[in-house]
């Protein structure tokens, strides 16, 4: 008679050692080794061995036990949270075979989800095969522990708010699944869901100040490397908050996520047969997640790289492998493929830009001003095929960059554009308007949830306004609309702002500061020169950071930079503000019913242009321009792409903190006209 097999339990199977479990038993005694130990003692009904997971399980059992020894913890004491802490995250219970067994240890960590203020949670069905329906676990990070209550709140907060305008991730899966996962793509969902989480802000403050060695630490460990991508995409959409561009690491997370993404094949179409180590099935069901993530890849490395000023990453990845995905086009969310269609535009038309020689102030001026005319067309024919609101707003941010690439024209030769600025000078205001009033939910608005591309584009339509209402053309443009559109764009920021003197709340300063100015613009003989560039090597954001630079030069008392370009600092009584003064007036308030209740201005009137600033008629025309020469596309064929990042470098002077009015959850519009969330930019 053979004698059966005795079976391992899985923590000594995993070290090859001698295991005493007495697995007749029913339930089982725990062995000695996990008895000593305080682990838990589990049997699996078969014996499949996965020698990369051992060596896995080898090196966190011993960062946990390092961890433990330098705390004086021990993980056997009831006070103790059950989990195996490592100095950077609690990987709590996190056995690769627990995916197959559906199981969760220690029933003390559970709670109950009935006892959670997340109703989204609630009403889950099961979300995986073997689930058990257990309560979430609390989990630490670097000593910091998270109960249950407040993931779920986190949790609920991500999907119901945040998850609707960034579609990235499963919102059937439970927070235990998703740790088990991945820990790093878990708190990234926690640290995004409690940026406006009202009953405990201090999550944010602890999770902000260690995700970030979180993340390269979980791509340094080399494991599934699509949760550790939809992290960082997460992170680059909604940015940590700080206080200087030298520590935000936005362009890094994102510069990385595409190359994991290269690394694993994202960027090719199919399942990534060439760069795996084993056969792959041919999943229809795979090809589509796959192509999503490298299509959220794309429209977010565009929109970080924009919103720096950087010219786009690898655009030869980018923009050329759309005929060979031609058959998953059926599969994907029609908004998906809308702003992959924007951002591929955005991105040609940012790397034809940077060939006219913008560096310049002499550049060609008709080479410019065809390509802005050329670009603009393509985005203005995508209009009408927008499946949102949402993603029209975001096809006007787009123009937004595209069109302010007139300020790189040399401002007196050969004379300004009348009919662009105007027209650029009606899409800023409409495009603040319609970002300060337009709902996400029934209960939010957007400048609450503000995505940082958004959040960058409006700082760069206010200060467009500025220095147009500052220009020879402001006689002719309704600088009052100009004013209350400004002083929204303000507010947005405020709103926008997580914490005291972060970069949404100094920029509203900033930008406050120079509407009042009466020394900004202003030339060593006294002239005000608005429309021209000192700065030129940013791309559109160059008009941001010229203006930053503005208000370094008279509130940080900072040296000009820039030769040749000194301002001179005139009393207050020798020169008076140009543009009236700003309103300390809270921004929602009606404004006089005789300037906003008229149609917004959506086509430029000639008649309001003196005959003397119409642009030059021999400006180049699309008849004799060659477009090769600047990569510009002969018809639109071209797909986009989501995220925008960008950081501020201000002085290391001291900035006042100025506390924040509690945001309003009705936002209602100018007026008593209903929320303007429509677009028809002429």
């Amino acid at each position: 008679m053979t004698t059966p097999r005795r079976k391992a339990c899985v923590e000594c199977r995993q070290q090859k050692i001698r295991c005493d479990v007495e697995q007749h038993k029913v339930p089982h005694d725990p062995c000695g080794r996990c008895k000593k130990m305080g682990l838990e003692c589990r049997i699996l009904p078969t014996s499949t061995r996965n020698l990369r997971q051992t060596k896995a399980e080898m090196r966190r059992e011993l960062e946990e036990l390092r961890w433990n020894m330098r705390q004086g913890h021990n993980p056997g004491d009831p006070n103790y949270p059950h989990s195996t802490a490592s100095p950077n995250v609690d990987m709590q219970n996190y056995t690769p075979l627990d995916h197959a067994s559906g199981s969760y240890s220690d029933p003390s960590g559970r709670t109950d989800g009935s006892d959670s203020m997340s109703p989204a949670f609630e009403s889950r069905p099961p979300t995986r095969k073997g689930s058990d329906n257990h309560g979430t676990l609390s989990r630490a990070m670097d000593g910091y522990v998270l109960d249950a209550q407040r993931i779920d709140d986190c949790f609920t907060l991500y999907f119901t708010q945040y998850h609707p305008l960034f579609p990235i991730l499963d919102a059937s899966k439970e927070p235990n699944e998703y740790y088990e996962n991945s820990p790093f793509l878990f708190w990234t969902i926690v640290v995004t869901g409690s940026r406006r989480y009202s009953e405990d802000p201090t999550i944010l403050d602890r999770t902000s100040q260690y995700i970030t060695q979180l993340a390269f630490c979980s791509m340094a460990l080399r494991g599934s490397q699509i949760p550790v991508i939809q992290g960082l995409l997460i992170l680059c959409t909604w940015r940590l908050p700080t206080n200087s561009m030298y520590k935000d690491m936005t362009h890094l997370m994102c510069g990385s996520a595409v190359h994991l993404a290269t690394q694993i094949g994202l960027h090719i179409a199919g399942v990534g047969q060439d760069f795996a180590r084993m056969p792959l099935e041919q999943d229809q069901t795979l090809k589509v997640h796959r192509t999503k993530l490298w299509l959220c890849c794309v429209i977010v490395s565009i929109r970080t790289s924009c919103a720096e000023g950087i010219p786009p990453l690898a655009e030869s990845f980018f923009d050329s492998d759309e005929h060979d995905r031609e058959d998953m086009v059926p599969y994907l969310p029609a908004d998906l493929q809308f702003l992959h269609k924007v951002y591929i535009i955005l991105m040609r038309a940012m790397v034809a830009m940077g060939k006219t020689n913008l560096q310049s102030i002499n550049c060609d001026v008709r080479v410019l001003r065809s390509l802005i005319s050329i670009f603009d067309s393509q985005l203005l024919s995508l209009v009408p095929s927008s499946p949102s609101d949402l993603d029209t707003l975001q096809l006007s941010c787009a123009r937004i960059h595209v069109l302010a690439f007139h300020f790189f024209a040399h401002p007196t030769n050969p004379g300004l554009d009348a009919d662009g600025l105007s027209r650029f000078y009606s899409l800023c205001i409409l495009v603040i308007q319609s970002a300060s009033t337009m709902p996400t939910t029934q209960t939010t608005y957007l400048p609450s949830v503000s995505q940082s591309f958004i959040d960058r584009t409006i700082t760069l339509a206010g200060f467009s306004i500025l220095r147009l209402v500052r220009s020879p053309l402001a006689q002719h443009l309704d600088t009052m609309a100009g004013e209350h559109a400004f002083g929204l764009a303000v507010q947005f920021l405020k709103n926008v702002s997580l914490q005291p003197g972060d970069l949404g709340l100094r920029t509203a300063h900033i930008m406050r500061d120079l509407w009042g100015s009466n020394r900004v613009f202003r030339k060593k003989d006294g002239r005000i020169e608005s429309l021209g560039l000192r700065l030129r090597t940013r791309l559109s954001m160059s008009v941001s950071y010229d203006m930053f630079w503005y208000w370094r030069e008279e509130f940080s008392n900072m040296q000009n930079p820039y030769s040749g370009e000194e301002t001179t600092h005139p009393s207050n009584s020798e020169a008076l503000p140009s543009t009236p003064p700003f309103s300390s007036q809270p921004v929602r308030e009606q404004l006089d019913p005789t300037v906003v209740p008229q149609n917004p201005v959506t086509k430029f009137d000639p008649s309001l242009v003196n005959s003397q600033l119409q642009p030059n008629p021999n400006v180049m025309g699309f008849d004799t321009w060659d477009a090769s020469e600047y990569n510009v596309p002969p018809m639109l064929d071209q797909f986009p792409d989501y995220d925008w990042a960008a950081g501020f470098e201000f002085s290391n002077g001291e900035f006042p903190n100025i506390p924040l009015a509690p945001m309003n959850s009705i936002m209602p519009a100018p007026g008593n006209a209903p929320p303007n969330i429509g677009y028809t930019f002429g």
